[in-house]
């Protein structure tokens, strides 16, 4: 083929290139036109319907504009659309992209012919998976995650699973950091340590997210947050097309979450954040407003000191006065409810300065039964792992089990006949101890084991926390 010098400035790039920028790689590229000169000229169409078209060597031109070139040395085909298509995809198979582009490029390249996909330079697993992408796609980028129950419904959820991370990935790819932008950190008292990573703050689990927005939620129905938080539950609800109506303290975090959302496919309203107490509820949420869930992550007590300003409920200085206000807060929300609507509340048990569990999940199901809601779910949530190993050894001194899940309580009030969505199936069983006397009188009457010799980065090679798991605290 014939090499032809052409003006940067004649070329058009593709509209479709799903290739990835990185400026990183586009420094490399810089460097080497410098230093090696034009090793392979760019592709371009010179078929009449798409006249002087990239097909191959964006990178390459961009670069090569960068470093003040005007003339970059060309090769000319003469492809239809389709053929275009196909080629730049052979050309970049090996390179990363834009996975929504390149799932749609890929899904038009297998509806014009089937048989060709296997041309494109791809595994038969990427091939598949991106199709699958496509397919749930539709008009926005939260097609990608919807299927049917996504995980069984069963009461135990493990996130250890390679599945489960797996979808968490995604869903922090297209979120972001889902970091609480708190002033305090968690509470590291000797009996309330929790599993923490990089600075010490946890975040909600998008998955889990999902989930309740799938299961407990009619379609398109009305999300009420009153502890808002990070932007895992509104970003998740916002990109399922689930109207969200989150309550935040924080007005710090209120903006770091409407930044992120700007840059999301986000039907714009469909998430909003309320500045303001829970405590005032009612003067925040208009009195004839209605929802069809109430789905929420409450502080606990003390366990993380999200601020100091007033109102916090995290801040209270006691947990009687906590509960006060955490009830007072609930039954505003639930005055918003619809009928035959769930509570879904995501929250583990705290224990106090001595060490014994405060009983936060029996007051949370106490306080729904007298709002005249049932306990109708109680669905176990097992964390990654994180640093429990290292802790196991000290809290067994005083015969503590480290604590590696959390409670999902799902509260109904109505007629259980108009639910829709199956029962969960119950198969588990809580083992719980009970202990009366001083905790530290534990190691004089209890023999210690001896320390397990154990490697614990091999971890990540066992079945319960698979290779890469991301590590957090709560969820």
């Amino acid at each position: 083929m014939q090499i032809v010098t052409r003006k940067i400035d004649d070329l058009k790039p593709a509209d479709y290139n799903p290739r990835k920028k990185s400026e990183h790689v586009l420094a490399t590229v810089r460097d080497s036109l410098q230093t090696n000169g034009w090793l392979a000229p760019v592709v371009i169409n010179k078929n009449p319907d798409r006249l002087d078209i990239i097909v191959g060597g964006h990178r390459r031109l961009e670069a090569a504009r960068e470093n003040g070139e005007q003339e970059v040395p060309t090769i000319e085909v003469n492809l239809t659309l389709e053929q275009e298509k196909r080629l730049n995809l052979q050309l970049n198979a090996q390179e990363q992209f834009d996975t929504k582009g390149l799932a749609t490029l890929i899904s038009e390249m297998h509806a014009a012919d089937p048989q060709s996909t296997a041309t494109l330079g791809f595994s038969q697993k990427a091939i598949a998976d991106y199709l699958y992408q496509a397919k749930y796609m539709a008009r926005k980028v939260s097609g990608v995650l919807a299927e049917k129950f996504l995980v069984p419904p069963f009461s135990v959820l493990d996130a250890k699973q390679g599945v489960w991370q797996d979808r968490k990935r995604i869903w922090l790819e297209l979120l972001g950091d889902l970091a609480e932008t708190r002033v305090g950190t968690l509470a590291k008292g000797e009996h309330n340590v929790m599993m923490m990573y990089g600075s010490g703050v946890s975040s909600f689990d998008p998955v889990l997210a999902e989930l309740a927005y799938l299961w407990f939620s009619p379609e398109k129905g009305k999300v009420l947050d009153p502890f808002a938080g990070s932007l895992a539950r509104g970003g998740v609800s916002g990109v399922l097309s689930h109207p969200y109506t989150g309550i935040e303290i924080r007005k710090d975090q209120i903006d770091a979450n409407v930044r992120r959302l700007a840059e999301l496919d986000v039907e714009p309203g469909t998430v909003n954040y309320l500045h303001g107490n829970a405590l005032d509820l009612n003067k925040l949420v208009p009195a004839e407003e209605k929802f069809d869930l109430i789905f929420t992550c409450p502080p606990y007590y003390d366990l993380e000191i999200y601020s100091e300003g007033d109102g916090d409920l995290s801040a209270k200085k006691s947990y009687e006065a906590f509960m006060a206000e955490y009830e007072s807060i609930f039954q505003q929300a639930v005055s918003h409810l619809n009928d035959n609507r769930f509570v879904v509340l995501v929250l583990g048990d705290i224990r106090d300065e001595r060490g014994f569990y405060r009983g936060f999940v029996r007051d949370n199901i106490a306080i729904f039964e007298r709002m005249g809601f049932k306990l109708y779910n109680e669905i176990l949530y097992l964390q990654a792992l994180a640093t429990a190993p290292h802790r196991a050894e000290r809290n067994m001194k005083k015969r503590k089990a480290v604590k590696v899940h959390q409670n999902i309580l799902t509260l109904y009030k109505g007629d259980p006949e108009l639910l829709r969505n199956p029962r969960l199936l119950d198969i588990h069983e809580k083992v719980i101890a009970f202990y009366r006397g001083d905790p530290d009188a534990i190691p004089a009457d209890f023999l210690n084991p001896p320390p397990i010799e154990r490697n614990i980065g091999a971890l990540a090679a066992e079945p319960d926390a698979p290779e890469g798991a991301i590590e957090e605290d709560r969820t």
